[in-house]
């Protein structure tokens, strides 16, 4: 098992580095055949953290993305604490069944999907209404 998790990871790694869709998609997907999507979710805390972190603070100024963020982390740390929806140790088969269909609208996402138009102008005008969708 310890074979397969290894190249889930590089394999992963290697869909990251060539087209940019996000290791933890990737890896969980592939981790989620032989695992519980529980199990997945806990191999991928520690690299998905050092991943993120690294980008964080090798490019500089995350000081100004934490000023401009601060509201949507929150949201997200609520949104995560509160949330209605089943966990990944849930038994249901609902937990798995949501997870396939996320990962598929991802990846769909992925592939379709034009680059979007830069809106930072217009940021502060909608920075509030955002923030109470995003909590909410």
């Amino acid at each position: 098992m310890l074979g397969f998790v290894m190249l889930v990871f590089g394999f992963a790694g290697l869909v990251k580095g060539v087209i940019g869709l996000g290791l933890p998609a990737v890896a969980m997907g592939l981790l989620s055949i032989i695992l519980t999507p529980f199990q997945a979710a806990s191999l991928l805390i520690i690299p998905s953290l050092v991943t993120n972190l690294w980008q964080l603070f090798s490019e500089g100024g995350w000081w100004v993305l934490l000023k401009r963020f601060w509201t949507l982390l929150l949201g997200v740390v609520l949104g995560s604490t509160w949330s209605i929806f089943p966990t990944l140790a849930d038994s249901h088969v609902h937990s798995g069944f949501l997870l396939g269909m996320m990962l598929l609208l991802y990846g769909i996402y992925g592939l379709c999907s034009q680059r979007l138009p830069n809106l930072q102008a217009h940021e502060k005008y909608f920075r509030l209404l955002l923030d109470i969708w995003v909590v909410r």
